[in-house]
């Protein structure tokens, strides 16, 4: 072999040796870097919003971004005019989210008439643009229940300059090839409306076409379906997912992440993925939400390790600061942290340090609240119930104001009175808050202007013996010696073999059950009243005249 013929053939031999490098050093590269895209919480439905999940609305969004989800499902479909909205569905949910049902799709200028739960604005894909040009590290997961590839083309040929922040969903195989030839590179396969699902045929389908993650249902994650994917090295989401709990359950199934209103990117993937306050409910330990709480003594930090110490600071106040039970902090909302020290100083003390984001530190935020029924701890993410809540008036001393005769003012002391948008309610005189479990729930309105109170407490104040809702969304509610049947989103009440239909349906809102004066005037015998925003329910019978009706009114707005 003469040198020049060696020369070429230690060229080709380097050249082929670079090329395999090439092709073979970004396997390793990729791994970290693709492991920094995939988030741990995907914002469901826009993300939760004081409560309100999956509204898919302006302000769900905004607060999303703010409280650091990179990653946002939102669900989409086309107007009557082909218009990119933001809604769930035309006709299952939207009694829920719009308090009306439609015969058929809204044109885009009718669709922005509508509130989300009579107050939240509704988005659209015009909306969305400048939002998402705003804030570049947002990418938005499509979801719709129309026609997904009419979808995705509007979306590429309308908004190309937002492409690369929209991660289409795809429902079948075939869908694949339409989607990457309108120009998405990235996709996730959703497995929801599915019938069968072959995990050796998916997994091989989702590493050949490079598909970004797999997502399921949580009913479908318990089926086997994660563990089996995720075994096979596919990235799978659950969805909907709301406790803590239950995500943790998920990610021991292989889960690498979820779907979430509720859960913060920093439960999953930040400090609290390995601290967090946790408090004890029937002998189970669980990650603290919202509690009420005798002292500091009450809760544990869980995650600490043995060189581990902890100080508690109220309005940057150090815990010793102030006594032990707390009997000197005022009443109403203050800041609790909890900074954690990792490791001890040479005399065995706590390392503290003015930096709270120094890597010997972590911190956590969370709220106390304070007022006459005690303390009530709070994490951070739902503030927004101690910014409903409200003291009541002094019911005597305003109705003694309010120049009442005396059989009317008999007769208001024992009246339910609640007003629109409130979550105050007035009861024999006392002042209450309508609340289902943790969540503080306000009289809502529906499409044709008429008030909703919270099903369950109303029903409990006025005295039914049990009130619940099964799976199925059927009410059972039992009121003296009857029983009566109700179904969610319908205006039939059931009664042993009698049926009544109501003008008005019993609705959900935040998954909790509503219903106008006609429903408590049904089970309960009571006679309703309403005008200006505000609904009384008067008990025994009585049937105010006209002059009794406006008296009435305007001494319960003075509770307000």
């Amino acid at each position: 072999m003469n040198t020049l013929t060696l020369k070429k053939t230690t060229a080709i031999i380097i050249e082929i040796f670079i090329l395999i490098l090439i092709q073979i050093t970004p396997v390793f590269a990729d791994d970290t870097a693709e492991e920094k895209l995939y988030e741990k919480v995907i914002a469901h439905g826009g993300g939760a919003y004081k409560g309100y999940e999956t509204t898919n609305s302006v302000e769900a969004l905004n607060h999303s971004i703010r409280s650091g989800y990179k990653y946002i499902e939102l669900d989409m479909d086309l107007s009557a005019d082909d218009r990119i909205i933001m809604l769930h569905d035309w006709d299952r949910t939207a009694q829920h989210y719009y308090g009306t049902t439609f015969d058929k799709k809204l044109s885009l200028s009718k669709f922005l008439t509508l509130k989300v739960h009579g107050e939240l604005e509704v988005l659209t894909f015009d909306k969305l643009v400048p939002i998402l040009k705003a804030h570049k590290e947002i990418r938005i997961i499509t979801d719709t229940k129309g026609d997904n590839e009419k979808l995705l083309e509007t979306i590429a040929k309308k908004y190309p300059e937002v492409m690369e922040q929209i991660i289409p969903q795809i429902y079948d195989y075939d869908q694949w090839h339409v989607v990457k030839a309108l120009g998405f590179d990235t996709m996730i396969f959703t497995l929801y409306t599915m019938t069968e699902i072959d995990t050796e045929k998916l997994a091989f389908f989702v590493k050949e076409k490079n598909i970004f993650a797999v997502t399921m249902p949580d009913y479908i994650a318990d089926k086997g379906y994660c563990s089996a994917l995720a075994q096979r090295g596919i990235r799978v989401y659950v969805h909907p997912v709301t406790a803590y709990e239950d995500a943790v359950h998920y990610q021991k199934l292989g889960a690498w992440g979820v779907y979430s209103g509720s859960l913060l990117p920093t439960e999953l993937d930040g400090a609290e993925k390995d601290y967090y306050l946790t408090v004890s409910e029937n002998g189970m330990i669980k990650k603290l939400t919202d509690e009420s709480i005798r002292d500091l003594e009450s809760f544990s930090v869980h995650g600490l390790r043995p060189d581990d110490t902890c100080a508690f600071y109220i309005d940057d106040l150090q815990k010793e600061a102030i006594t032990a039970d707390l009997q000197s902090i005022t009443e109403g909302k203050h800041k609790l942290t909890v900074r954690i020290n990792h490791g001890k100083t040479e005399n065995g003390g706590m390392r503290l340090t003015d930096n709270p984001r120094s890597e010997s530190q972590t911190q956590l935020e969370y709220l106390l609240w304070k007022d006459a029924k005690g303390l009530r701890l709070l994490h951070r993410k739902f503030e927004y119930r101690l910014d409903s809540v409200k003291n009541g008036k002094d019911f005597e001393d305003i109705l003694s104001k309010a120049t009442l005769s005396e059989d009317i003012l008999k007769v208001m002391e024992q009246t339910f009175i609640a007003k629109k948008g409130e979550s105050l309610f007035y009861y024999h005189g006392k002042p209450n808050v309508f609340m289902n479990g943790d969540e503080i729930l306000p009289v809502q309105q529906n499409h044709g202007g008429r008030l909703l109170l919270p099903l369950s407490t109303t029903l409990k104040y006025l005295g039914a013996a049990s009130v619940s809702m099964d799976n199925q969304k059927d009410i059972s509610v039992v009121f003296g010696k009857n029983r009566s049947l109700i179904m969610a989103d319908t205006s039939l009440i059931r009664n042993g073999p009698w049926i009544t239909r109501m003008n008005q349906p019993v609705v959900l809102y935040m998954n909790k059950a509503m219903a106008g004066g006609e429903f408590y005037q049904y089970i309960a015998g009571v006679t309703y009243l309403e005008e200006d925003g505000l609904i009384l329910l008067i008990p025994g019978g009585f049937q105010p005249d006209k002059s009794s009706r406006h008296q009435m009114i305007r001494a319960a707005e003075k509770l307000f």
